[in-house]
């Protein structure tokens, strides 16, 4: 058994197929790797690869009308993208960029084509897939449109632990090496308004954030940060 074939058997999208299956899909996948800060592809370009992650984490990013970028989301190992785009011609939806080092697993569009034609459970997996990633950013978007900057700064927060959070000795540590910029981006919101948050934050001692990633002492105690204080 090939290398790809091990990675397969590993990605959510195709658990329930035989081993002759996964197979017969790894010969049609090539092993990517990627440098810290690589572009995989642009917005806009055509639509003519997908992707599964092997290892590290991949930033996918729209520009707005107005110029800014907007973070639609972080994907680790195990995810597929990009997440639509899969029954039509539609080019690529946004830019997708590695924030670590990153290997990929890569399948033409064609050969997806072929294999969602040709196996009803991939499809059925892909259209399922479509769905969560919907009701994903649906939630993001009650995200950023409710509460006051402190609260979205917050529930973001929390959300990376809960996603991508390591328990260690002295707390949970999220090893995602985001920008305040980064962050700014994923809430629509200004560098400055953000760092405020984060910054009182830490003087707090409720956080801490350095170039390899965020560390939250207490999520418990985070999260009461949330709750309004009582007369």
């Amino acid at each position: 058994m090939d290398r790809n074939f091990e990675i397969l058997k590993r990605v959510p999208l195709f658990s329930g197929l035989t081993n002759d299956e996964l197979e017969k899909i790894s010969h049609i996948t090539v092993l990517r790797h990627y440098r810290k800060h690589s572009t995989i592809f642009v917005e806009g370009q055509p639509f003519r690869t997908v992707y599964f992650i092997q290892s590290g984490i991949v930033k996918v990013t729209r520009v707005e009308k107005n110029g800014n970028e907007q973070v639609m989301g972080l994907l680790h190992k195990g995810d597929m993208f990009p997440h639509v785009g899969f029954f039509g011609d539609s080019p690529y939806p946004g830019t997708a960029v590695t924030v670590t080092d990153c290997q990929l697993l890569a399948i033409s569009m064609d050969d997806f084509d072929r294999l969602l034609d040709s196996n009803p459970l991939i499809a059925k997996s892909v259209m399922k897939m479509m769905d969560q990633r919907l009701l994903y950013l649906q939630r993001r978007l009650q995200e950023v449109i409710s509460g006051d900057v402190h609260r979205k700064v917050v529930i973001t927060l929390l959300r990376l632990v809960e996603e991508y959070g390591t328990q260690r000795e002295d707390g949970v540590f999220v090893s995602i090496p985001l920008t305040h910029q980064d962050f700014a981006n994923m809430l629509g919101m200004s560098r400055e308004s953000v760092n405020r948050v984060l910054n009182q934050l830490k003087k707090d001692q409720l956080l801490d954030i350095n170039r390899k990633g965020i560390l939250i002492y207490d999520p418990d105690a985070l999260q009461r940060t949330l709750s309004p204080v009582k007369e």
